[in-house]
C-alpha cells in the first residue's frame, strides 16, 4: 500500500518517492511509518501527527491512500 507523508523536518526523507508517497506493508501502523522515516521522540511526534487529518496514534493502522503529516509548532507567545 502506499500512503502520501508531508514529513516533518528531522525525518529521513529516504523513503519518501517524488510523489510525496511511501510504500508499506498491508496493516502497517503510524508507528511502523515513524520507525521508517527515523523520527526521532516517536511518541511524542506522534502527539503531533495526523492520519486523514484527524489526530492519531502510534497503533493507528494505515489504509492505502492515506495521507499523514504533523502539526507544526509556532514559536511566539
Amino acid at each position: 500500500m502506499k500512503v502520501r507523508v508531508y514529513a516533518p523536518p528531522l525525518a529521513d526523507p529516504s523513503a519518501i518517492d517524488a510523489d510525496g508517497m511511501v510504500e508499506l506493508p498491508d496493516g502497517a501502523t503510524l508507528g511502523e511509518l515513524l520507525a521508517l522515516l527515523r523520527v526521532p521522540l516517536r511518541p511524542l511526534a506522534a502527539l503531533l501527527c495526523m492520519v486523514n487529518w484527524r489526530r492519531a496514534s502510534l497503533r493507528t493502522t494505515l489504509r492505502d491512500g492515506d495521507s499523514v503529516g504533523f502539526v507544526g509548532l509556532l514559536p511566539g507567545g
